[in-house]
């Protein structure tokens, strides 16, 4: 018998640099994780699994999921899976706790991404080694110039500006600026983008996101076990993964994300979402490069291609907009890894729910898309479609 899967709970913490942060690495885990049982009106004595997220390499210890769980002060006894799909664990988090709940095997299951960047002494060389040994090392490519390939080919294709790259940055601060929980919650305009450190053409140091540390939580349950819960549940309507080939040259067009809009027509077709821009009353995206945003929008169905730029400066993307995107600030302001993947589900979840921040919570908001991208060439992808169990008005 398969179940519905839902969310009852999430926990989020104020983020900071690293070199900033007053909180350890267990606390900030601790935190998260009791913060979302506290928002579900869940003790941990009911829960029935934790799913952990850990990218061994970046960490500061070998499967220190492990060890961040018999620290969080919920029980010893409780079984912990270890995650670790590279850059897409965090969003992978809800996805197999999605899947424990629906099978029937686990009532209740926290989601817990912790902070990934603490450990590594020089985190832009551990960054690099994850690109393919045989071709892109030897040229000395780096996360910032694979990054920069779709920038160039978007641009090319459409006459994208610098500028243009800018703008996003802009908004996406302008959003993390009334987001409590972001890192970067200063504000920037397009003249202070184009003049920060340039890394690889046409990205500047500002259409980057940062190194941030910060924990995330979610408690997923059976729609049954969440009948005894304080919280109107959001109901985890569809999800699913994909891939595309490891090296670069497996790529057909660096223009498109081609493998994010395969997704989203499976995914879609699973939640019966017929048109994307008037079904979504919200969309979260995985965009720590600037460019990516537009052409993620683009692949969702959500704009016209080349045509994400234009919405993202448009009034209808921000609060108060038809479809607010990123209200969070996204990951161009927050990125802590693991928590920074899981968190697209947590701010989406979190508006379903109804208890976002006031400043960002959008009014009346039924349905929403969450997504996570990792890989090299970000050649993976996850998405997954919220709806409110209230019922309707």
């Amino acid at each position: 018998m398969a179940y519905q899967a839902v969310v009852a709970g999430v926990g989020i913490t104020e983020a900071a640099s690293p070199r900033k942060q007053t909180k350890s690495f267990t606390e900030l885990c601790r935190e998260a994780a009791h913060a979302a049982l506290e928002h579900a009106g869940a003790s941990p004595s009911s829960l029935d699994a934790i799913v952990v997220g850990n990218i061994d390499g970046f960490e500061g210890t070998v499967l220190g999921g492990k060890f961040q769980t018999r620290q969080l002060g919920i029980g010893s006894d409780v079984p912990v899976v270890v995650l670790n799909t590279g850059g897409t664990t965090g969003g992978n988090l809800m996805q197999v706790a999605a899947r424990m709940v629906r099978s029937g095997t686990h009532q209740r299951v926290l989601c817990l991404g912790g902070p990934t960047f603490y450990g590594a002494q020089d985190l832009q060389a551990a960054i690099n080694t994850n690109s393919p040994m045989i071709v892109e090392q030897p040229l000395g490519m780096g996360g910032f110039h694979m990054g920069a390939f779709a920038a160039s080919a978007y641009q090319a294709r459409h006459g994208t500006t610098a500028e243009d790259y800018a703008a996003i940055a802009v908004a996406d601060h302008e959003k993390a600026s009334l987001n409590p929980y972001a890192h970067l919650r200063y504000t920037l305009t397009v003249e202070d983008v184009l003049a920060s450190p340039p890394l690889s053409s046409p990205l500047t140091q500002a259409m980057v996101c940062p190194v941030s540390t910060s924990a995330n939580a979610m408690l997923v349950t059976t729609r049954e076990s969440a009948a005894d819960l304080r919280t109107t549940p959001a109901l985890i309507k569809a999800i699913g993964t994909s891939g595309d080939p490891y090296l670069g040259g497996g790529k057909g067009d660096f223009a498109v994300m081609e493998n994010l809009a395969i997704l989203a027509r499976r995914v879609y077709s699973l939640a019966d979402i017929r048109n994307p821009r008037e079904d979504f009353d919200l969309v979260e995206v995985f965009a720590p490069y600037a460019h990516m945003q537009p052409m993620q929008l683009e692949a969702l169905q959500l704009c016209g291609p080349g045509e994400g730029i234009d919405l993202i400066r448009s009034a209808e993307s921000r609060y108060g907009g038809s479809l607010p995107v990123n209200l969070s600030g996204g990951p161009k302001c927050t990125n802590a890894g693991v928590a920074g993947e899981l968190a697209p589900y947590i701010y989406a979840a979190w508006q379903i729910l109804g208890d976002a921040p006031d400043v960002m919570q959008v009014d009346g908001a039924r349905r929403a898309l969450a997504h996570g991208t990792g890989g090299t060439f970000f050649q993976f992808e996850n998405l997954a479609v919220f709806e409110s169990t209230r019922e309707s008005r």
